[in-house]
């Protein structure tokens, strides 16, 4: 008896992660035997506890659940949390089938009753045409699930209000506390609660991100309108610049004629270059927040410049967490070079097969190597009190998603790289 509550969990657990491999890692081999090895270490840990200490088995089963995530994202580089919400879906699969096979039992023979040998048949049964059918199903292949899970927090609670149901359903029907006639109806009606509440969840999370989203851009509209009026304004004086070309060369001698022309052009061509490159941007975030910068730099004397190749379309970041990084860190470099001699300052956003990466450049003066890893603690300023925490929320949000702060000095330039993986 004993022997086959240990080869059940074991079953349990070994389907919970192919589970995992065939959601999360598209391929039900990934490290399978490691998998299948884990499987039994961690089926005799919950059978001692439940069967020998006679620990609360539902306590048990969240640690070793737990357990589980720490191992896994070491040992496939992940993030613990995120590991421990995939292990939660894959448990919920699992608790879900057996759930159901217990009704379709019950309704079947009129009781639910069956012996360990006979549960382990059905079960073994059961999860292998599961097992099967989620690594044969093309519209699961599609899904990136981690992607998911980091990306949209809402899901998450979602997740973790069915597992406890289910959970709590186990243990009622685990130690015979009701039997599955009253079951079924308890069963219907909490996951009709669990769904309505998740209904205006979600409404209520879509809601507040969209009215994050209008706030953010009605913030910068003013900014792209006077981009937009700026570039019209150059536009109208072009007639004007004509003349003027005209006038050149009626008055400045034959020999004088094509550098005179060639200076006066070049600057019309830098200052009307710089604004209408804003405009090819498609991430209205990135174009306010450079055009903003742009009009800073130019009131403190800094020359400013962009190089944008990416729009960030597929980014993980939010608008006000991508504000908040290209913000600050330009911020920092155009103060930083404000009250030097080179007063230089470049920012370049590109992308390729498995980043995304903001650079920004600028000179500076007096800064040590040792002092350059410090510039994101919080409260580490050189500006004075009540300053130093820009940088500290970028490393913030950096860290949240997993994303590299690389720095460098060399010859008195200061390079911040941000890298996130796509």
């Amino acid at each position: 008896m004993e022997m086959m509550s240990l080869v059940i969990s074991f079953i349990e657990m070994t389907s919970i992660f192919l589970i995992y491999n065939v959601l999360i890692n598209g391929d039900i081999k990934k490290n399978i035997c490691k998998k299948i090895l884990l499987s039994v270490v961690i089926s005799l840990i919950y059978f001692i506890f439940t069967n020998i200490y006679y620990a609360d088995p539902l306590i048990i089963l969240i640690g070793i659940l737990f357990l589980n995530s720490m191992i896994i994202s070491k040992q496939e580089n992940k993030d613990t949390i995120v590991t421990y919400i995939e292990f939660i879906v894959s448990s919920i699969i699992l608790l879900g089938v057996e759930l159901i096979v217990s009704l379709i039992v019950y309704v079947s023979m009129g009781s639910d009753d069956l012996s360990p040998f006979m549960y382990l048949i059905i079960l073994v049964f059961t999860m292998s045409i599961v097992i099967y059918l989620l690594s044969t199903s093309k519209a699961i292949k599609q899904i990136e699930f981690s992607k998911l899970f980091s990306k949209y927090k809402s899901i998450n609670i979602i997740i973790l209000n069915l597992f406890v149901f289910f959970l709590f359903i186990k243990v009622l029907m685990s130690n015979k506390i009701m039997n599955t006639k009253i079951m079924i109806p308890i069963t219907i009606l909490g996951l009709i609660l669990i769904g309505v509440n998740c209904y205006f969840y979600v409404f209520l999370y879509k809601t507040l991100s969209e009215k994050k989203k209008k706030e953010i851009k009605k913030s910068f509209n003013p900014l792209i309108n006077d981009l937009i009026s700026k570039l019209k304004a150059n536009e109208h004086e072009y007639k004007n610049h004509l003349n003027t070309i005209w006038s050149i060369a009626q008055v400045t001698p034959a020999e004088e004629i094509r550098d005179k022309l060639k200076e006066y052009i070049g600057n019309i061509v830098d200052d009307t270059e710089e604004f209408s490159m804003l405009l090819n941007i498609e991430n209205t975030i990135i174009k306010a927040v450079l055009y903003n910068k742009a009009q800073r730099a130019e009131k403190l004397g800094v020359k400013y410049t962009y190089n944008v190749l990416s729009d960030f379309k597929d980014i993980k970041l939010d608008n006000s967490e991508l504000t908040v990084i290209l913000s600050n860190l330009l911020n920092n470099a155009i103060e930083a070079t404000s009250s030097i001699d080179k007063k230089e300052v470049e920012i370049n956003i590109s992308e390729d097969e498995k980043y995304y990466k903001i650079e920004v450049k600028n000179y500076t003066e007096n800064l040590k190597s040792e002092n350059l890893t410090q510039i994101f603690k919080v409260g580490y300023t050189t500006k004075g009190e009540g300053r130093g925490y820009g940088l500290a929320n970028v490393k913030a949000i950096v860290d949240k998603y997993k994303g590299k702060i690389q720095m460098s000095l060399e010859e008195n330039i200061v390079n911040i790289s941000i890298i996130f993986l796509r």
